[in-house]
């Protein structure tokens, strides 16, 4: 039913520490993920080929306490450096003058994407993944929006839900090779139990995996166990979480 993200993770139901962009942070348990300036993004640990999944997402607070902002003399006034990765993976800030940290400007998209989708950029940028706004609430594929809703916020509780029919018969030098549509495909998204619609149908087939995209400190926590938030949405939708057992 399912596809690591990596061997190594074959039963864990967390983000991936392997398909992720070089900037993006993750806690101890790899269910927080933490960005650092520009949008990259990070993957999930199980992909699905066919059926219904559903997972969940908390937009955190971006004050994060995984910023150590180290005690200095250098004045406010001083230029600001870039920002290092400890091998701890924690953010060091080589000043004390916090405004450069910019929480006011934390954004994030959520959705699914292959692990062909470019991580070093927003999920939706390119033909391997789908993702929805939080400063706007538009929809994104192939690095093109439409109006879909209203956004989200901190706080916010994203459901995420992918249907996808069985994959057809590749047929030898026609159909095995490229990408395929496959008739039928959903992505919907949920707000606090909410339904917001269908974003997508009709879509590639490929193998999907949950997918979080991080703009400056946003942090958001995910929810892959059984145990999610709105269980009415897998009764309605006859859905399962991305859990691998």
């Amino acid at each position: 039913m399912f596809t690591p993200a990596h061997e190594s993770e074959a039963s864990q139901n967390t983000f991936s520490s392997y398909l992720k962009g070089k900037a993006i942070k993750l806690n101890e348990n790899k269910l927080i993920a933490s960005g650092d300036k520009g949008y990259r993004t990070v993957l999930g640990t199980q992909g699905v080929t066919e059926g219904t999944f559903y997972y969940e997402l908390t937009i955190l607070n971006p004050s994060s306490e995984e910023l150590e902002i180290p005690e200095n003399s250098i004045p406010p006034s001083a230029p600001i450096l870039e920002p290092l990765l400890t091998t701890a993976n924690t953010l060091c800030l080589q000043t004390h003058n916090t405004s450069s940290i910019n929480m006011d400007k934390a954004a994030s998209r959520v959705g699914f994407a292959t692990n062909q989708a470019e991580l070093e950029m927003c999920v939706g940028a390119d033909d391997y993944g789908f993702g929805l706004r939080s400063t706007d609430g538009c929809v994104f594929h192939k690095g093109s929006g439409k109006e879909f809703s209203s956004g989200y916020e901190i706080g916010s509780i994203i459901g995420c839900l992918i249907h996808l029919p069985p994959q057809r018969p590749k047929i030898k030098g026609v159909t095995d090779s490229g990408l395929v549509e496959s008739e039928g495909s959903e992505i919907h998204f949920f707000k606090n139990g909410r339904h917001l619609g269908c974003a997508f149908k009709d879509f590639y087939e490929g193998c999907y995996f949950p997918a979080v995209a991080l703009y400056e400190y946003s942090r958001a926590e995910i929810n892959l166990s059984p145990e999610v938030r709105y269980p009415e949405i897998l009764e309605t939708y006859n859905a399962k979480p991305f859990f691998c057992h």
